[in-house]
């Protein structure tokens, strides 16, 4: 998650206007771009703190947490996305770094200045969780301020299976809390989270991979929905769909997945090529109404 958040920050404010950017959707809620500030300035801050109880199990350490005033909407922060999305790129990826790096330590804790002590791995758990939190908060915030996306599209095609990779079609599933009705996980570890209830992906984007020699094609990549008619590269966190009867709001871009490599001829140039354009990645969705979807269903993408 840390590796992919200035990836996902830059998806999820692409396309909207310095204006919108700024707007704050409701008296007290921060700004897409004053989320984005206090991420960016609370991370290295938890980061330095993680570094200092790995050095030293029992180390003082500092917890400056910055805030911003939002009790007069009045008078929001008008800020510039472009230094933000390179610190949180780069915070992230450095906290990235050391979570990987770092073997020991983790169990370690640190008094911080209120008297409260703090453990090196909660500490990373919580740095997780505020950007992720706010980082949904921003993509609902957008769409609020009204940077929506109205279009209609249908399902190419309903894909499960019972673990691993491919899913194949099926005429039609319940879309349920949890996921399509009948769709397994081969990897708990990595999938099944509500926030990944479904996996989408388009028709056109897997046209075009196909089209430049990748050996894939509808479910082969693991997406429980293809479909067909969105303009891919606008999707943003945020962005409902009503599919079929379905009501689904899309949370995060889709990672690289190793076992979709290992499926395709090219394995990691393939990964490398989907990294340059992270447009036409797979996106993870909430299930925010179930409901049937069946090949063919229409789609509305940001129904009022």
């Amino acid at each position: 998650m840390l590796d992919l958040l200035g990836l996902w920050w830059r998806l999820a404010t692409a396309g909207s206007s310095l204006e919108e950017l700024n707007r704050r959707p409701a008296p007290g809620v921060w700004s897409a771009l004053e989320y984005g500030l206090h991420c960016a300035m609370v991370l290295p801050i938890l980061r330095q703190e993680i570094e200092g109880m790995l050095a030293h199990d029992r180390a003082d350490v500092h917890d400056p947490c910055p805030e911003i005033d939002t009790e007069d909407a009045s008078r929001p922060l008008t800020l510039d996305p472009g230094p933000i999305l390179e610190d949180l790129q780069r915070e992230g990826a450095a906290l990235g770094r050391l979570a990987r790096e770092c073997r020991e330590g983790w169990e370690h804790v640190g008094r911080m200045d209120d008297g409260t002590w703090w453990q090196a791995e909660a500490t990373l758990l919580h740095a997780v969780h505020d950007t992720t939190h706010h980082f949904l908060d921003v993509a609902e915030g957008l769409v609020r301020v009204g940077s929506a996306l109205p279009a209609e599209a249908t399902v190419r095609s309903v894909n499960v299976s019972d673990g691993g990779l491919p899913k194949l079609a099926v005429g039609a599933a319940s879309v349920l809390a949890g996921g399509l009705e009948g769709d397994r996980h081969a990897d708990t570890g990595r999938h099944g989270r509500p926030f990944q209830a479904v996996c989408l992906w388009s028709s056109e984007v897997i046209a075009e991979l196909a089209g430049r020699g990748r050996a894939i094609a509808a479910g082969t990549a693991g997406e429980n929905l293809t479909l067909s008619g969105v303009d891919w590269p606008r999707l943003r966190p945020g962005t409902r769909l009503l599919v079929g009867s379905a009501l689904l709001e899309l949370s995060y871009p889709v990672g690289a997945c190793r076992a979709q490599d290992r499926r395709s001829r090219g394995g990691d140039a393939d990964r490398r090529a989907v990294a340059e354009r992270p447009e036409q990645g797979r996106w993870y969705a909430w299930v925010r109404r179930p409901g049937r979807v069946r090949a063919g269903d229409p789609v509305v993408v940001s129904p009022e």
